[in-house]
């Protein structure tokens, strides 16, 4: 900041320098004009002394807006504004030594250069404080105006060509004060008076409502211009300086447009970054601190904390964040600035406070989780002993049921050799091994859980195709298939083993008995499913379907004593089945929860 404030005086000085000297040059050499020249009034050369002590203040408030206008653009607007008006008054204060008509009729007309151009910068700065300029369009509008300046300015310049602008002949020695407008004139005014009109249209938008009071100055000043303008044009005031007049007017209103904050406006810089409301400091390349804001407080770790800040690498990011143990709950954030480096410290004991009470709530909620899983593995464990448990009492009550059944088929055996006796013996003696084979099978349920207790699909079909090979020598045409794709819990293998026996029972009690066996698992549950299951839940479930066939007129005892057994083994049993009996078959369709325990 300090280079560019450097640059522009030094070159505010050369500018007020050498207009000093080229003013200084042509009084000295007597070139200024007096009033037989060409007829013309003497005024401009009586307003020279005004010039040429105006033309510095120019200069010095451009650097003024340097240092005051807190939006770059819009001070580069106003700085070509005070600019433009010292090139004019220079083109004022040359046009009169000049001998040749034909460039004094060129000096005449780059009058209207910087009058076109200010009031296009004066519109600039109003859009740009109005916040149009962000706006998409507005960068073609911008265009659009700079266009019609240009357009402008090339008519007036060419005028020697057409006298469009103004009519003349250069024949005429009074040429410079008997000239008449042409229709460009009026367009030129036109267009100047329309950017005017834009400029306080833009500004009221821009200002607050507080502040649109005064608006009521800069109409007064803009009343006196067009005043004055008018008296010009109708030749009353021809002989006054229309270039010190006018920048005189539009400096003024302006400057009270940056005064009253319509444009924006700060007496310091200085001053406005102390106001920032953040710990703000702005370093130099050495880590001097150049700027401070109001709450920045210096402190002993200011030199070790700049130090360490410089270290970092801050040529690939525009921002870094750290923080040190020397300034506790404090980050600090720097950023790149022209000629230096910017850091802010941010105040986080909030933020702190509230990780510290978030690591405290976490190490309690991972404490209390380790407790739930070990608390979770002790429930399965006591879920899984009652299950055995449950399992080995069923089978026991079981087995004891069947083993008496063995025992009752045995001693009522027929001891007879004739033809009947030895078909009952041959019956009974079937039914003993089929309850044996299930009694092994039952038996095997314990053993397993014990070191296997998950049943895959092989071990599965081996179990129900072995009992179909066995029915099938017991003259029984009966036929398994095993669809299961995961493995069984032993309780859920034991209602398929009852399932299966029974039904193999009822089968040998039939006549000419067709068997068929199907086990598949499927999973149940989710919205709308109808089955008792909680919405977006889902239950793993083992089905096991059996049909029967067999001849009605050979149905005995033995065949519906065995499904009416397998029905009440099923009802003390938390699962879903339908068992249908018929005369001539009976039909089965069992689904096991594979959570269920046996009852």
């Amino acid at each position: 900041m300090g280079i560019d404030r450097k640059h522009v005086l030094i070159a505010c000085a050369i500018a007020g320098a050498v207009l000093g000297l080229v003013l200084a040059v042509l009084q000295a050499a007597g070139a200024f004009p007096t009033s037989d020249l060409h007829g013309m009034p003497t005024g401009a050369s009586r307003s020279t002394g005004f010039m040429l002590a105006m033309a510095p203040l120019l200069a010095a408030w451009g650097f003024t807006i340097h240092l005051r206008c807190s939006d770059a653009q819009i001070a580069r607007y106003l700085k070509a504004n005070a600019a433009l008006c010292v090139a004019w008054l220079l083109i004022v204060t040359l046009k009169y030594p000049a001998g040749n008509d034909h460039l004094v009729s060129i000096m005449w007309y780059l009058y209207y250069v910087p009058m076109l151009l200010t009031s296009t910068f004066s519109l600039f700065s109003a859009m740009r404080a109005s916040a149009l300029d962000r706006m998409p369009v507005t960068s073609y509008a911008k265009r659009a105006v700079l266009a019609i300046d240009a357009a402008l300015i090339a008519l007036v310049l060419t005028n020697n060509l057409h006298h469009a602008v103004f009519r003349f002949s250069f024949d005429d020695p009074l040429w410079s004060g008997s000239y008449t407008y042409g229709p460009g004139y009026w367009v030129v005014l036109g267009w100047i008076i329309t950017q005017i009109a834009l400029f306080f249209a833009c500004s009221f938008a821009a200002a607050r409502r507080q502040l649109r009071s005064a608006f009521v100055p800069l109409v007064l000043i803009v009343g006196v211009l067009g005043t004055y303008t008018v008296l010009y044009i109708l030749r009353f005031l021809i002989g006054s300086n229309l270039a010190l007049v006018y920048s005189i007017l539009l400096i003024s209103c302006l400057e009270i447009a940056l005064d009253l904050g319509i444009l924006p406006s700060y007496y310091w810089r200085e001053s406005m970054f102390s106001a920032l409301p953040f710990n703000l400091r702005i370093l130099s390349r050495t880590g001097e601190v150049a700027l401070h804001t109001a709450l920045f407080q210096p402190s002993n770790q200011d030199e070790a904390l700049h130090s360490m800040f410089l270290q970092t690498d801050l040529s690939r990011r525009s921002i870094t964040s750290f923080r040190t143990t020397a300034v506790p709950h404090t980050l600090f954030r720097g950023y790149n600035v022209t000629g230096g480096s910017a850091l802010l410290a941010e105040d986080v004991t909030a933020i702190d406070e509230r990780r510290e009470t978030l690591e405290r709530q976490q190490d309690s909620l991972r404490a209390h989780n380790e407790l739930l899983k070990h608390r979770h593995a002790i429930d399965g464990v006591l879920y899984r002993t009652q299950q055995e448990r449950a399992l080995v009492d069923e089978i026991e009550q079981t087995l004891a049921a069947k083993t008496r059944r063995i025992d009752e088929l045995l001693s009522d055996l027929p001891r007879g050799n004739d033809p009947q006796s030895l078909a009952q013996r041959r019956e009974r003696l079937t039914e003993v091994k089929l309850l044996i084979a299930y009694c092994k099978r039952k038996g095997g349920l314990v053993l397993a859980g014990k070191s296997d207790p998950a049943f895959n699909r092989e071990r599965l079909q081996l179990v129900f195709n072995e009992t179909a090979a066995d029915l099938r020598t017991l003259g029984i045409d009966c036929a398994a298939l095993v669809d299961v794709k995961r493995v069984l819990p032993a309780s859920t293998v034991s209602v398929l083993y009852d399932c299966l026996y029974d039904f193999a029972a009822a089968a040998f009690a039939a006549s000419n008995p067709i068997l068929m066996l199907f086990v598949s698992d499927k999973v149940e549950g989710g919205e709308g499913s109808g089955d008792g299951v909680a919405v977006g839940q889902h239950r793993r479930v083992v089905e096991m379907r059996a049909a029967l066939e067999a001849e009605e007129s050979a149905q005995t005892e033995g065949y519906t004593r065995s499904l009416e057994e397998l029905r009440r083994v099923l009802e003390r049993r938390d699962v879903r089945f339908a068992l249908d009996i018929a005369p001539d078959g009976a039909t089965l369709a069992v689904q096991v929860s594979e959570d269920e325990g046996v009852a």
